[in-house]
């Protein structure tokens, strides 16, 4: 009679298997992420934008637009249409764990004029509402990162109605994702996470002679930036009233989203890239805050985010 052989006993550590005790460290440190979380919070900041955009803005001067204490809102986007302004963003309530996408109308100045709105929601996380439109019609391209893909979404019934028409990239680490044209070419830039590079210092770019072809081309410099104080995106590359390409930019230097930049995109094609910094704004000088990491600016509007601390955690 052949016995079979036993397994090896799972060694114990404070009275708890292996598994059982992976399992309790796991749980503990998702509820630590979580508390850590919510002592922190992410809100918006909308209102007129400056005429000189070369000189750091004043955020104090926007209209603070705080969420209910159970989450946060962040990366916002604004977006205009037949006279309507909205604000699109993430809006990540701290027991759910996830990020999706809402939008919240407001008035020619910036303020709210109702409740914010859903518009879409994944298993995974979602963030970044990156918009954008090409033969008239309006897109979303929103992060993605915890599923390793960037998907485009085409808006069906503006605002509120998004469904998925495109898959860009799949099993790849990319955030922020910031689509633009400039001289007849169509540019995606991007942070990346690969061997050796993290989100945090890089600005990557890709190019394409029209956006929902899906056929993005590396650029050969990339990244074309490696900086943890300037390389992430930190909302849309637009211009201004002289022509001049702008980009915001993250400081993660101190810790993510410490601080925002904006840069003067000097040179920008197939084979080379430079970009000449022209102001910082952390958190702190702006508003005495612990974080500030994102501007987007439309017609005569402008919005950014910033992190405050709050004295008690806010739990759900």
């Amino acid at each position: 009679m052949v016995m079979a052989a036993k397994s090896p006993a799972r060694p114990r550590i404070f009275g708890l298997d292996w598994g059982q005790l992976r399992s309790t460290l796991f749980s503990r440190r998702s509820q630590k992420r979580k508390e850590e979380e919510a002592s922190r919070q992410w809100f918006l900041l909308c209102g007129q934008r400056p005429q000189d955009l070369t000189v750091a803005p004043d955020p104090r001067t926007l209209e603070a637009i705080i969420p209910p204490p159970d989450r946060f809102w962040a990366d916002p986007f604004l977006w205009s249409t037949e006279g309507r302004q909205h604000l699109f963003f993430e809006e990540y309530p701290y027991a759910e764990g996830r990020g999706r996408i809402s939008v919240m109308a407001i008035d020619s100045t910036g303020k709210p004029l109702g409740d914010p709105e859903i518009v879409l929601s994944e298993p995974h996380h979602l963030s970044y509402p990156y918009l954008f439109t090409v033969d008239g019609e309006m897109y979303m391209v929103p992060e993605q990162k915890a599923a390793r893909r960037v998907d485009v979404y085409r808006c069906v019934d503006y605002p509120s109605r998004f469904e998925k028409v495109a898959t860009w990239f799949k099993g790849v680490r990319m955030v922020d994702v910031t689509v633009f044209e400039h001289e007849g070419r169509w540019w995606l830039f991007c942070a990346v996470k690969a061997k050796g590079l993290r989100y945090d210092e890089s600005l990557c770019a890709f190019y394409s002679d029209h956006p929902l072809k899906g056929d993005w081309t590396p650029h050969p410099l990339n990244p074309l930036v490696r900086d943890f104080r300037r390389g992430r995106p930190g909302g849309r590359v637009f211009q201004d009233a002289a022509g001049r390409l702008l980009r915001p930019s993250q400081d993660c230097r101190p810790h993510y989203g410490a601080g925002l930049n904006l840069s003067e995109i000097e040179l920008l094609t197939p084979e080379a890239y430079r970009e000449r910094p022209l102001w910082h704004l952390s958190g702190h000088e702006a508003g005495g805050w612990r974080g500030l990491h994102h501007l987007d600016i439309r017609d005569n509007l402008m919005v950014m985010d910033a992190e405050r601390t709050l004295s008690k955690p806010a739990m759900a």
